[in-house]
């Protein structure tokens, strides 16, 4: 190249369309860079004299001879070094580009991991082509997060997991529609439910000889539900922001879900168990009722913990969009598995006969 600095003065607004696609639909092409022979002095004139935002002067970038990039440097540490000095010891990030084909909710996430305002983009040939800023960055991960509550909330088109949820469609669209993609999780649920109240049927002669024990079936249900809840809604939101990945999933995140679940199991199991000795057991001459219940939430919450992060993932690895159906699934399994270890412990250790 004839010159030592350069600056990329084209358009300085980057392409509005969120969702999937590759990071190129969302760069800048506005961005100061130099060569990779300048000194500090040619890299401050260089910032002097550009028109692009101040946001995306904030680093100047460095290329080689051919336009490929070779890393960074801050306008802080160009601002502290002697002007007559070279450029490249100052120069970091050379490791930091991404792809003009890269899914540019992926870059978004690697923007967002790094400790820089601006991420370069280059072709197949490693020649820097634009940047994506920290703003844009930012709006590609909410478009994103956003769909996933969507999805979570049981608004999301089931027929078209790929396309992005408008909350007009929703709020202002046909009644039939919004209808339609929120009643189709529900009615798993309601059958969730009915075979939950067949179970319950089965032990009828059970609550009817220990009455007490109806008092404390929609604790072992709800407390179950709510951490279910909790699991798989984190589980959204960090896959959603890059926290959960598929690759360390079983070592890094569930392993980490796993332990949680079992402290807060055994906490609330003890803190219920007690409660239940005093309240009806001691009362109703039943003492074990403590150990029943407690044991029964311990089942209940550590598998609904469990199950809100390997339902969503199972879902995900088998092609299944998770968040608007890992809830029902999860309701369903915790409910009939805390009811049946609560009654066959009532039958074990109070003794009743059904």
């Amino acid at each position: 190249m004839a010159s030592t600095t350069f600056e990329n003065l084209g358009a300085t607004g980057a392409n509005t369309k969120a969702g999937p696609g590759p990071v190129s639909a969302r760069i800048r092409d506005a961005f100061v860079y130099v060569a990779d022979s300048a000194s500090v002095s040619d890299a401050l004139d260089a910032v002097r004299r550009t028109r692009v935002p101040a946001g995306q002067a904030a680093v100047v970038f460095v290329v080689d001879g051919r336009g490929c990039y070779k890393g960074f440097a801050r306008l802080s540490a160009l601002l502290r070094a002697e002007p007559d000095s070279a450029i490249m010891p100052l120069v970091e990030g050379a490791d930091i580009a991404v792809s003009h084909a890269m899914d540019q909710e992926t870059a978004a996430r690697r923007l967002q991991l790094k400790d820089v305002p601006l991420l370069p983009v280059v072709n197949s040939k490693s020649e820097m082509i634009g940047v994506l800023t920290f703003d844009d960055a930012m709006d590609i991960l909410e478009v994103e997060t956003s769909d996933d509550i969507y999805f979570k909330a049981g608004v999301g088109d089931v027929f078209h997991t790929e396309d992005h949820v408008r909350s007009e469609k929703l709020t202002q669209g046909p009644i039939w529609y919004t209808v339609r993609v929120r009643i189709l999780f529900l009615l798993v649920t309601l059958a969730g439910g009915l075979v939950v109240g067949g179970l319950i049927e089965q032990f009828e002669e059970v609550l009817g000889a220990v009455l007490a024990l109806a008092i404390f079936i929609p604790l072992v249900m709800d407390m179950g539900g709510n951490v279910g809840t909790q699991s798989s809604t984190i589980f959204a939101r960090g896959y959603a922001l890059g926290h959960v990945t598929m690759k360390d999933f079983w070592r890094r995140n569930f392993l980490r879900e796993a332990l949680v679940g079992l402290t807060m199991a055994v906490g609330i199991a003890l803190v219920a168990g007690i409660v239940a000795y005093f309240w009806q057991g001691v009362p109703n001459d039943i003492p074990q009722l403590g150990v029943v219940v407690g044991v029964a939430l311990f089942t209940s919450v550590f598998l609904a913990s469990c199950l809100g992060f390997v339902l969503p993932y199972v879902m995900i690895r088998i092609g299944v969009d998770h968040a608007p159906g890992a809830d029902p699934f999860i309701t369903t399994i915790k409910d009939f598995s805390g009811l049946l270890v609560y009654f066959s412990m009532a039958v074990w250790l109070i003794g009743v006969d059904f």
